[in-house]
């Protein structure tokens, strides 16, 4: 018997989706926007490191070539590596109103509410065990997400509830958005007139909903997007100042460049965090965050330059960085014969790997304070690797596994074409003055810049102002340990005579006596190559 009957006509009332599909699809496409909200929302406040969002995102970005995928980054910025999840997101919107269509298609007639919200959740609760059991692995997450480790059951036990938090708001959308029917049978029925107001009240609704979605969609990405370039810390790198010191030699933790494949970086709870040592370990050890801080520690002055960077950008900084040397870690850890590789996993799940020599060298730390404070979510806390001579894709953030294996290892940069040695390539950059300036003939002005090599040191570093011709060797500042950037400055006469305009080079040679490579390349897939120029005017 039908829980809902036409006073008037004594009729039985029914919900009709297949006459109503607009309605039906918009219903399912809010409910959508309600899942992708909650998931966005439970990223956001760190409640899961991951969703079935990441997961998925993480599978379109491995089967998309990646010098398309770095073309992006260099147009836009590290937005680059976020459209995907934000593609996923909208599409899980595309995919709710789907779901709402086959709900109609499977049930056309629906007598009363409670045979709504039971047939939605009977399919939204199969559509989630399908995804768990035969997406999971396609997705390289393992039979109802084996492999993804400590983020195996908060993924499962998330989306269970986003997809039943999915069918109960198309519940109460249908029921909002789709006309009734009556009719004596489920064979005759025919529509009831709904009310002009009723109809725009409606419209008005989904209207407002999906603006208000878009809209937060956009602060998302323009965020990222369109976040001011600090161009006034940019310039005024190396500067003197009073003290006889040079300024930014130190990066300021806010103004360090941060890159990582997600839109939303996890917010580890410290005190719950846990760091596994396994593999071909003869002692399997755990440590937490109190225990890696009693470990033996040090200070280190260290550069971290990505390897997105272009020549001359902005992706590269320089900190005072404290933590333990991995290899006392991988010493009470007894390494066995045979071990090629030194894996990382992270809360994220992210991976990436290096060679166990490089592991064992003392340079390399895991670090838990950057500036004399504990690591920002963003930098990695709460531990991330700190690597000598590598680029920092490799530099692994939110560590919570070291496993070590006798195989060559891909990890996620890997997977898409990206150099697996990573070894920083020399570079070199004006800071001031930057490119299109205008300045006055006749005047001294110091030219400022940056220079890197990676754990190979600086032997020179030298500029010219007349697009390669000349090279005049600049006083370099002495590093501040073997891994860290060298601060450069150059006083030059601009030549008298206005409207004139000069190319500025600069090239840096290594402590070993190699030059700069002058051939220019684009960061994939192992870096950037070439000198960094720029061209200004004098009048």
């Amino acid at each position: 018997m039908a829980l809902l009957t036409d006073k008037k006509t004594a009729q039985a009332v029914y919900y009709n989706g297949l006459d109503n599909k607009r309605s039906v699809f918009a219903a399912g496409a809010i409910a959508g926007m309600v899942f992708t909200g909650s998931m966005w929302l439970s990223l956001a406040l760190g409640l899961v490191h991951r969703t079935l969002a990441n997961l998925i995102a993480d599978g379109i970005a491995g089967l998309v070539p990646a010098s398309f995928t770095e073309g992006v980054i260099q147009a836009i910025g590290p937005l680059g590596k976020e459209l995907v999840f934000y593609g996923v997101l909208l599409g899980q919107v595309w995919f709710g109103g789907l779901l709402g269509l086959l709900l109609v298609w499977l049930w056309p007639c629906l007598e009363n509410p409670l045979t709504l919200f039971r047939n939605t959740f009977l399919l939204v609760a199969g559509f989630w065990l399908l995804f768990m059991i035969g997406v999971l692995p396609l997705l390289d997450a393992g039979f109802l997400g084996s492999t993804l480790g400590n983020d195996q059951f908060p993924i499962l036990a998330s989306s269970f509830v986003l997809f039943l938090l999915y069918g109960l708001a198309f519940g109460f959308l249908f029921l909002y958005l789709v006309p009734v029917a009556v009719g004596s049978d489920l064979t005759l029925k025919e529509r009831k007139e709904t009310p002009i107001e009723e109809q725009t009240s409606r419209r008005r609704f989904i209207a407002f909903v999906s603006t208000i979605f878009i809209a937060a969609v956009g602060v998302g990405i323009g965020t990222n997007l369109f976040k001011p370039a600090d161009s006034l810390y940019r310039t005024s790198l190396g500067d003197l100042r009073p003290d006889g010191t040079l300024e930014g030699e130190v990066t300021p933790t806010e103004k360090f460049y941060q890159v990582s494949k997600n839109a939303f970086n996890p917010k580890v709870n410290g005190s719950g965090w846990k760091l596994e040592v396994k593999g071909l370990v003869k002692n399997p050890l755990t440590f937490d965050y109190a225990r890696i801080k009693q470990l033996p520690n040090e200070l280190r002055y260290h550069t971290l330059t990505c390897i997105s960077n272009p020549v001359g950008g902005g992706y590269i900084g320089n900190a005072q960085w404290r933590g333990t040397p991995l290899k006392g870690i991988l010493e009470e850890a007894e390494v066995k014969a045979g071990v090629q590789k030194v894996v990382f996993t992270c809360a994220d799940g992210y991976t990436d790997s290096i060679a166990l020599k490089v592991a064992l060298d003392p340079r390399t730390l895991l670090v838990y304070e950057m500036n004399n404070q504990p690591l920002t979510d963003d930098h990695g806390y709460p531990v991330r690797m700190l690597i000598p001579d590598i680029y920092g894709m490799k530099n692994a953030k939110w560590v919570t596994s070291i496993t070590l294996v006798d195989t060559e290892f891909e990890g996620f940069w890997q997977k898409q074409g990206w150099d697996n040695l990573a070894q920083i390539k020399t570079q070199s950059a004006l800071t001031f003055p930057a490119d299109g300036d205008q300045l006055k003939a006749g005047q001294v002005v110091t030219l400022k810049g940056i220079a890197f090599a990676g754990a190979r040191g600086l032997k020179k570093v030298e500029v010219s102002s007349d697009n390669g011709e000349t090279w005049r060797e600049a006083i370099v500042k002495p590093a501040l340990s073997d891994t860290s950037w060298a601060l450069w400055r150059l006083e030059w006469n601009v030549p008298p005579g206005g409207n004139k305009t000069y190319i500025l080079k600069v090239r840096a040679t290594d402590g070993t006596g190699l030059l700069q490579d002058m051939q220019v390349n684009s960061p994939f897939p192992k870096g950037a190559t070439g000198y960094h120029t720029v061209s200004i005017s004098a009048s």
